[in-house]
């Protein structure tokens, strides 16, 4: 190898470009330096020498990489790594099979040792996330796709022309630009045929995903954009995948930020439309600006759901913790559901929430398809990654504009979830629902007043509700701050009187949600009831819910010395009562034995008699509505229904099941189904009948 003053002599007296490097048209000399003050005065000793140390190794061998001597491949001379550190560039090279089988030696990696170098890459690789310049042992693997995503990028950077002292940074720069582009000339090629022709191949998926880009992805008709990190060819049971890591925009319920998923692409042979792929870049894409108009809109309505909402809901769901422990998918039609992301509500979300998407910003210079004899680029590949590195571009200015995580701009409400956490209030449970189909909840503001009950109860029980709509500051509190804040009330009486109805009908009349669960549902000791009912009684008071916790006659029923178990359980749920501060319904079907602890807790206490036949009348025309074209019932008919003694839930699941044979027999609901499903239900089916069942 020759030495450094020799190299420098001979530069100096030839015009000619270093060996290797492909002639860089005039006016690249000219962009400033990116040696980052690194001076020769001031040189180093690890990394100057400008040449490269060439290192071999037979392909998957286990073996060191050592130099061989050129008179006798198989022979191998020892190298010791001092001598190695001296050189700018360590290049390994692999001894394998060529296309017919004849050997060759194939480029494997480059190690960076060079300082000028690392200084010169810095800004080029500054946003791409695999690589780090300022790692000791900056390594580069062959087919070196950093540097095909980053070509622009790398050619700009060649420092200009310095004097005799300031060279080294300029050649160890064209020794490298050297390497890389006879590596990358080929592909240059092949992704520019491909793309030429709108056309791709497993194998050059690569060429694509450049880190930084927006995608499209398209499953189960849900359209989603994101942003690449980075792809990769994995290999699993026989069968290679390209996994692309990608971000995109999410919420904790507070702030806005990114949260990172890997998409995966299956494995094709031959070739493939580009636009048929299942992920492609969304500047590829030729119908991009409609969808990209609808998933703004989307992700608007995303922005408006961060906190707490509460929305109707139909159509498909995915349960969080379901009892198998994998994600299930459901459907829900005409159901309401609390929206929440705070990670304290919901299930902990698997990743977290990082800062804000910024993609890395370009140099002021826009590229154009006439600099492609500065790149070296074919005019095909140049048009798509010039199309990309806009797109990035755009993204970047208005992006940086704004570093604040609560509000979002149109190219980021495009990149959000079209997913979000919330509460199922009929399953019960967390799951994922979609953005686009929920919406405003439609209130029956008639409910309240369609309840079955004695006026006077009607006229407190609104009494109370109003009172808590109304939050005025100087509301009675206890002595002690944060108590006696709350509206407890304890509704008894037999099944299907009306107490549930009546909590739901307060909900509604309120427009809150209704949070209902049986007493049994908090467990069935002081420790799990404890942990149950305040997990249920903040988050009863995060949604300004009205809580109704049924058959809680375990908790009401008074106290024994010999019954320590249940007094615990007493004692824990009284305690957690008196600091609620919402509208609470206890029910229970029997009150006996009323533990007087309880007296001063409930603020009401009102008891359901059996429904007498006015009762009844009232509550089958409530179910059966007057001026309906599907129901056939006479107002006279009512009278003689009232006489059977039913209940409420009892009469409402009568009436479902006849629309259910009034749908069966195409006709209008009528007397007669009503009657063919009480009789059942008593036990007392009707004779035979020739009856069509198909």
């Amino acid at each position: 190898m020759e030495n450094i003053k020799e190299r420098r002599r001979k530069a100096k007296a030839s015009s000619a470009q270093p060996d290797g490097f492909p002639r860089v048209p005039r006016g690249t000399n000219q962009l400033p330096s990116h040696h980052g003050g690194a001076t020769a005065s001031a040189r180093p000793e690890h990394g100057v020498v400008s040449a490269t140390k060439d290192l071999y190794r037979t392909e998957k061998s286990l073996q060191p990489w050592q130099e061989w001597s050129p008179e006798e491949i198989a022979g191998i001379v020892s190298q010791s790594a001092s001598d190695i550190d001296k050189y700018a560039l360590v290049v390994r090279r692999e001894k394998r099979d060529g296309e017919y089988g004849e050997p060759i030696l194939a480029l494997h990696s480059i190690d960076v040792q060079s300082p000028f170098l690392k200084a010169i890459l810095h800004p080029v690789f500054k946003d791409y996330k695999s690589v780090n310049t300022n790692l000791k042992n900056l390594q580069f693997t062959a087919p070196f796709l950093e540097f095909f995503h980053q070509w622009a990028e790398f050619v700009q950077a060649r420092p200009a022309q310095g004097n005799d002292e300031d060279d080294t940074p300029r050649e160890h720069y064209d020794i490298l630009f050297g390497i890389i582009y006879s590596e990358l000339s080929p592909h240059f090629d092949r992704a520019a045929d491909l793309l030429k022709n709108n056309v791709m191949t497993f194998d050059y998926l690569w060429a694509l995903f450049e880190p930084g880009i927006e995608i499209l992805s398209r499953h189960e008709s849900v359209d989603r954009l994101w942003l690449v990190d980075r792809g990769e060819y994995k290999e699993a049971r026989d069968q290679t995948t390209y996994e692309i890591s990608c971000r995109y925009i999410d919420t904790d319920g507070d702030k806005f930020g990114d949260r990172t998923r890997t998409l995966e692409m299956q494995g094709f042979e031959g070739i493939k439309p580009i636009e048929e792929l299942d992920i492609l870049p969304s500047h590829i894409y030729s119908d991009i600006a409609p969808v990209r108009a609808m998933l703004q809109e989307r992700g608007r309505k995303f922005e408006m759901l961060r906190g707490c909402h509460y929305k109707a809901y139909s159509g498909p769901y995915m349960l969080l913790s379901p009892p198998s422990g994998v994600p299930e998918r459901q459907h829900m039609e005409r159901g309401r559901v609390m929206i929440d992301s705070n990670p304290n509500s919901a299930v902990p979300s698997r990743s977290e929430l990082l800062p804000l998407s910024r993609p890395s910003e370009l140099a002021e210079e826009t590229l154009s398809i006439e600099d492609g004899t500065d790149l070296r680029m074919p005019e095909p590949l140049l048009k798509v990654k010039g199309k990309a590195k806009l797109a990035k571009k755009r993204f970047t200015e208005r992006n940086h504009k704004n570093r604040n995580s609560t509000v979002l701009y149109p190219d980021q409400h495009a990149l959000c979830t079209p997913l979000v956490k919330g509460y199922c209030f009929k399953t019960k449970s967390w799951a994922l629902f979609q953005v686009d189909k929920l919406t405003d909840i439609a209130w029956n503001d008639t409910a309240f007043g369609q309840l079955v009950l004695p006026h006077d109860y009607k006229s407190i029980i609104w009494a109370f509700v109003d009172a808590q709509m109304s939050q005025t500051d100087d509301d009675f509190d206890d002595i002690i701050e944060g108590k006696g804040k709350g509206i407890i009330m304890l509704l008894s009486g037999e099944p299907g009187t009306g107490k549930t109805l009546t909590s739901e009908s307060v909900a509604e009349a309120m427009h809150k949600p209704l949070y209902s669960l049986s007493a049994g549902e908090l467990g069935l000791t002081a420790e799990s009831v404890e942990r149950n009912l305040n997990r249920v009684l903040e988050l009863s008071q995060r949604w300004k819910a009205v809580l109704l916790i049924d058959e809680c006659d375990v908790f009401l029923e008074n106290r024994t010395q010999s019954d320590l178990h249940r007094n615990q359980l007493v004692s824990v749920f009284l305690r957690l009562l008196e600091y609620y501060q919402g509208v609470m319904f206890l029910t229970t079907n029997r009150l006996g034995s009323f533990d007087p602890a309880f007296e001063s807790r409930i603020d009401l206490t009102l008891h359901y008699p059996a429904l007498d036949a006015a009762s009844r009348r009232h509550i089958w025309r409530t179910f059966l509505p007057a001026g309906s074209d599907k129901i056939d019932v006479a107002e006279e008919e009512l009278d003689s229904l009232a006489e059977h003694e039913f209940n409420g839930r009892q009469i409402k699941n009568v009436v479902k099941t006849a629309r259910l044979l009034a749908l069966r027999d195409k006709t209008a609901l009528t007397r007669k189904h009503l009657e063919i499903v009480m009789r059942v239900k008593k036990g007392k089916p009707g004779g035979l009948e020739n009856h069509s069942f198909h």
